[in-house]
Parts: structure tokens; sequence; C-alpha cells
């Protein structure tokens, strides 16, 4: 790293961009800072010699414009060569980066983030330990401190209380290597502070890297519009001091306590999974149905282009989970992804949605739904 990116990496807050705490800190802020200043430079140049000209040159009243076919081949060299000089310039330091960034270390820590409306979900490859995003747990929060029902250390306690089993955890100073996918629709991975940037594109994988070089608790968001829920869907990023305590928190962070019953980890289930993006629990119409009352209600579909009808019991809501573009819910738009879960996370799903309230084999109309 030569000094100037060396001196951006460690530089402050700036007015468009949290301070810099990743390896791809200095190279992204001086590919900005150069393409900034630069625009800054010409933009001042031309404005400035368009003024002057327009002063010095300007007409005597009622003259008419006259044509010149003149033309000056070393002036026309000069104006096209610089910025073709330019160009080129970004190109190469926007397109070494990207490389750069494509190109994970052999020994990173492998990590997969899917993103689906509206929610993170983290998959760890070194114990299969699958981890949530919680942004709703989150933008409540946040939705407390506007309303001034917590103070700001209110705030952070409770976020450190939602990290116990959620967001991306990973070490300081040591690879990280993740591999990004969407479940439905465009989304973007995006930490600011990191530098790092990918898209999650249905039906593809993404790859990047970093390396966190300070300790701390950083935001990450959806950076492509991705529906209603777009601006909600964010989550939290842990860096851990030492390897030590990262795999400390991985050994509990994707477990279940088995000891509650079927019905609460259900509702554990239904915030770790993403389910609460489009599913309430309270009649609202969202996304998707409501899972309050859906139990042993008739349930109206279209399968295939085929109008039909059949009672939510055990084995429709677990076909409805695990192939959701089967029956599409008349009222709904088809867009639930396949969200994968354990047989053992579908019994308690299937409870909860039980302890909701059971139907005992009406109708349901989704457009009474409020």
């Amino acid at each position: 790293m030569n000094p100037l990116m060396a001196l951006l990496a460690q530089s402050k807050p700036s007015f468009w961009l949290p301070a810099p705490v990743s390896n791809f800190a200095g190279p992204v802020d001086w590919d900005f800072y150069f393409v900034y200043w630069v625009s800054i430079f010409f933009l001042v140049l031309i404005t400035a010699l368009l003024a002057i000209f327009m002063w010095k040159y300007r007409a005597p009243k009622g003259a008419h414009a006259q044509s010149h076919n003149d033309h000056h081949l070393l002036l026309e060299v000069v104006w096209t060569g610089i910025p073709l000089i330019l160009s080129l310039m970004m190109f190469w330091y926007g397109y070494r980066g990207y490389v750069l960034m494509q190109t994970p270390p052999a020994d990173g820590i492998s990590i997969v983030a899917e993103a689906q409306k509206w929610a993170w979900n983290f998959s760890y490859a070194s114990n299969g330990a699958n981890v949530p995003g919680m942004s709703d747990d989150f933008n409540a929060v946040r939705a407390k401190v506007r309303s001034g029902e917590f103070t700001s250390e209110q705030a952070a306690a409770e976020e450190d209380k939602i990290l116990e089993k959620a967001g991306l955890h990973v070490p300081m100073d040591v690879p990280i290597d993740i591999t990004v996918m969407a479940a439905d629709v465009l989304h973007s991975f995006y930490i600011p502070a990191f530098r790092v940037k990918k898209d999650c594109v249905p039906g593809r994988t993404g790859k990047l890297w970093f390396i966190a070089n300070e300790a701390g608790i950083y935001d990450l968001y959806c950076a492509e519009y991705c529906g209603q829920g777009h601006s909600k869907m964010h989550t939290k990023v842990v860096v851990h001091e030492t390897v030590e305590e990262y795999e400390k928190w991985l050994e509990i962070a994707g477990s279940y306590d088995e000891t509650l019953p079927f019905d609460e980890n259900g509702k554990i289930v239904w915030k770790r999974r993403g389910c609460i993006s489009c599913h309430s629990i309270d009649g609202t119409k969202k996304v998707g149905p409501s899972w309050k009352g859906l139990f042993g209600s008739m349930r109206k579909f279209t399968s295939i282009g085929t109008p039909g009808e059949l009672i939510a019991d055990e084995a429709y809501i677990e076909d409805s989970i695990r192939f959701p573009m089967n029956r599409v819910a008349d009222g709904y738009p088809p867009q639930m992804p396949v969200v994968k879960l354990t047989d053992k996370e579908i019994l308690w799903v299937t409870e909860y949605i039980k302890s909701l309230g059971q139907n005992s084999g009406g109708t349901e109309n989704p457009r009474k739904e409020n």
C-alpha cells in the first residue's frame, strides 16, 4: 500500500463515508477522492473558461454571428488526450480493485450471505451454523429511539442482546471469504465501513472478501432497491478481537434451546429465518398471508394456472415452505423464496402457527384481511 493509501486507510469519518476499517479502505478511498477532485478541478476550470470567453469575446449589440472553419490540431489532441488518459487511469485503478476483491486468499473463513425480502441470513462453513440478520428486531430498536422510548444507551444494550445470536460475525485481522446469494429478487451486500459491496443476483453466486482491522459493530445494508421493505433490510457486522472469541460465539450462535416448547422455538424460527418480513401474526396483511387463524382454514390457491382449495393442515404448511411456488395463495403475489428449513424447524413453525389460533375449516378471503 502506498503512503497516500495508508493515510486514507487511517482517516477519520468524512462527510460521505464512515471511518475506514478494512484492508480495502485505502484503495477504495483513493479511487473515490481521485475521481472526486479530478471532477471538481475540471468543473471549476471549464466553468471559469466559459465565463472568461463569454465576457472577453462577447459580440457588440446588433452584430451577427459569423461562420468559422478554423481548427487547432495540437489543442484538439490535448483536450482529447487528457480526458482519455484520466479515464484510463480511473478504469485501471477501479478494475485492479475489482479483481483484488474477487480473489480471496485460500486460508479465509468462508461465510454464505443469503438475501431475501427483507432479511439477511448467514451460513458458516466451519460448523454449518445458520444465523439470521434479524433486521426487524434492529428496526424495532431504531423506532423506539426515534419515539424517545429508548435512550442511545438502552438501544445499544438491546442491540448487544440481539447480536448474541444474530448478525454477521467475523474475527479481526483474518481474511473473510463471503459468497453472496439472493433467494428472490436483486439485492446488494454493502458494508460502508469496509468499503465492500456486491450485488446478490437470483440463481447466481457472487464473491467478495475483506480483512476487518478494527474490532467493533458496523452496519450492513442492502444497497439495491428490492421492494417495499428495502429501507428496513439492514443488520450489523460484529468484528471480534480474537479468533478464539469469534469461535466461542459461533459454538452457540446457530443453536436452539430444544428444552423450549415447540411453538416457542417456532416463534424464534419465524424471526430468525425472515418469515417475520412477509407474514404477520396478528391478522395484518403483508406480502404473504397472516399466520393468525391460518391452521385449519380453507385456502384458495392457484397451482400451475389451475385454481384449487385445500385445508391448511400440517402437510399443506410443509409443502408451502418447501415448494412455495406449487400453490400460490389467492390475493398474494407469487414471490415467496425457498427457505431451507430443517425438519425440526418446520415442525416448530407448524406448532407456532397452530398456537396462533385454529380455524374450523371456513374459507379465508384474503381481501378481507386488514
